[in-house]
């Protein structure tokens, strides 16, 4: 074997007794228990556990990929921060109106693409948030104004 051979040979070993090492560098990810979860329909209930509740509940559920640092640190420090913003799993203690609020702000930043987050997706397509599964978020917020919408996208005259 060559020199060069060698070399190449222990930087892989290395890298592969590195990455070993820091997989003992593990960031706590606690799961609380639910105390007041959203009450909302089923319809809604499933957009939100499919593209919100891996970050923004204590019910995150983690697959295989994303509990290997260093991308573990990463995914803990989003949970971290996503709970600290908003919570599905303690929602239920706010008043009405703070609730309603907290929801039109996540409807709001689903539509301008920043959540879920790009590099979430990147890794897990299926939380996408699909045109309908945003129609069914912002009909639960505010019934009365998407048939509003859609009566005044059809030329009809509601005034009186």
């Amino acid at each position: 074997m060559s020199s060069r051979s060698n070399v190449l040979l222990y930087l892989v070993l290395a890298g592969v007794a590195g990455l070993a090492v820091i997989q003992f560098d593990r960031p706590r990810l606690d799961r609380p228990p639910v105390t007041a979860e959203l009450q909302a329909p089923p319809e809604v209930k499933r957009v939100l556990e499919n593209s919100c509740y891996s970050c923004h509940s204590n019910q995150t559920k983690l697959p295989w990929f994303d509990q290997i640092a260093p991308a573990y640190w990463l995914v803990v420090h989003d949970v971290h921060e996503a709970r600290q913003h908003l919570n599905f799993s303690e929602i239920g203690k706010l008043p009405p109106a703070q609730q309603k609020a907290a929801l039109w702000e996540a409807v709001n930043m689903v539509q301008l693409g920043a959540m879920p987050l790009p590099r979430y997706l990147a890794v897990h397509p299926d939380a996408r948030v699909s045109p309908r599964d945003l129609a069914v978020l912002r009909n639960y917020l505010h019934p009365e104004g998407d048939s509003a919408r859609r009566a005044q996208g059809r030329g009809e005259d509601r005034g009186g």
